[in-house]
C-alpha cells in the first residue's frame, strides 16, 4: 500500500512559481454578493503548487471566508487561487497578511502589485493604494455600483428608499 505524505508548505517552497501581480475585486464571489465580499486572485504555476498554496492560505489566513482553485490553467500555465474576504474595514489588514504569506513562500518576490475593478494597470501594494483603488465599505460599493444591489434584495430595497427620498 502506497500512502502520500502531506507536509505543510515551508519558507520559500514556492520559489519562482507565484505571479507577483494579484487581482483584487475583479472576480465575482461564489459565496456571497459583491457588495459584501472581495475576491483576491493569485496566479501560480502548476497544479500541485496551486493545491499547496490553497491549503496554506486556507489554514494560515484565518479571516479568509473561502479559498478555492480555478478549474484549470490559463494559456500561460498559471492556476488561479481565489481567496474571499468580507468587504469591511479589515480589507487592507487581511490582504496585507495574504501578501506577507505569499512573500514568505516565495521570497524572491520583493514587491506585490495588484490590479482591481476598473483598474487593469498594476500598482504597488500599499495601504495608500489599497484605499485609492479598493472599495472596502459595502455601503460605498453599493452606492458606486448600484447594479450590484440587485444581487441583494434587502440592499435593493434600501437603495429604492434612498432614491425615493432624494427625489421627494
Amino acid at each position: 500500500m502506497q500512502s502520500k505524505v502531506n507536509e505543510s508548505i515551508q519558507y520559500n517552497d514556492l520559489r519562482d512559481l507565484i505571479n507577483p501581480v494579484i487581482s483584487i475585486d475583479q472576480y465575482k464571489s461564489k459565496i456571497g454578493a459583491d457588495t459584501n465580499i472581495i475576491v483576491v486572485a493569485v496566479k501560480i504555476k502548476g497544479d500541485e503548487p496551486s493545491k499547496d498554496l490553497s491549503q496554506f492560505l486556507e489554514t494560515g489566513n484565518t479571516d479568509a471566508l473561502d479559498v478555492d482553485i480555478g478549474p484549470g490553467p490559463d494559456e500561460d500555465g498559471f492556476y488561479t487561487v481565489f481567496v474571499e474576504f468580507n468587504r469591511n474595514s479589515k480589507v487592507f489588514a487581511n490582504v496585507d497578511k495574504l501578501v506577507g504569506d505569499l512573500m514568505q513562500v516565495d521570497n524572491d518576490i520583493t514587491q506585490i502589485s495588484f490590479t482591481s475593478y476598473k483598474n487593469d494597470m498594476p500598482v504597488d501594494w500599499s495601504e495608500e493604494n489599497c484605499g485609492e483603488h479598493i472599495i472596502t465599505s459595502s455601503y460605498d460599493y453599493g452606492m458606486k455600483y448600484p447594479q450590484s444591489l440587485k444581487e441583494n434584495n434587502s440592499s435593493a430595497k434600501i437603495r429604492e428608499r434612498i432614491d425615493f427620498l432624494i427625489n421627494y
